[in-house]
């Protein structure tokens, strides 16, 4: 954890903090698929705070991180532009929120995630939702 002396005390930042702040810049990168869960568990996060949180390691050491990213990339977008784009923006996000150095941003390509296997897994949660 961060921990920073302020005029009136200190501030630690969580480990889950940095996490989730990782999870949001990766789900904006145009290619970068959610992680594929099952039925029961793709309907829990839908209503979940910490759905950003799946797929990332953190270690903070003094005011340093290392991350470990894991993620599916959607077909058709070129893995490694994909990947960079990823490191960019966690490492800028983390940077400009928490003050806190990125040593490193680990991206590891689970899967690739075609088009249709992405609408069936959605059209099996809005099914099961609306019964």
């Amino acid at each position: 954890m961060d921990n920073e002396n302020l005029e009136f005390g200190q501030v630690k930042i969580s480990d889950d903090v940095v996490i989730i702040i990782a999870g949001i810049a990766t789900s904006g990168v145009k290619g970068v698929s959610t992680t594929r869960t099952g039925v029961a568990e793709g309907i829990s996060n839908l209503f979940s705070k910490n759905n950003y949180s799946k797929g990332i390691k953190v270690e903070i050491n003094e005011n340093t991180v290392v991350l470990d990213i894991f993620i599916n990339v959607e077909y058709g977008y070129k893995l490694s532009e994909v990947a960079k784009e990823v490191q960019a923006a966690v490492k800028k996000e983390i940077e400009t929120m928490t003050d806190m150095q990125v040593a490193a941003v680990n991206v590891h390509v689970l899967n690739i995630i075609q088009e249709k296997e992405k609408d069936k897994d959605k059209e099996i949660i809005e099914s099961d939702i609306i019964e």
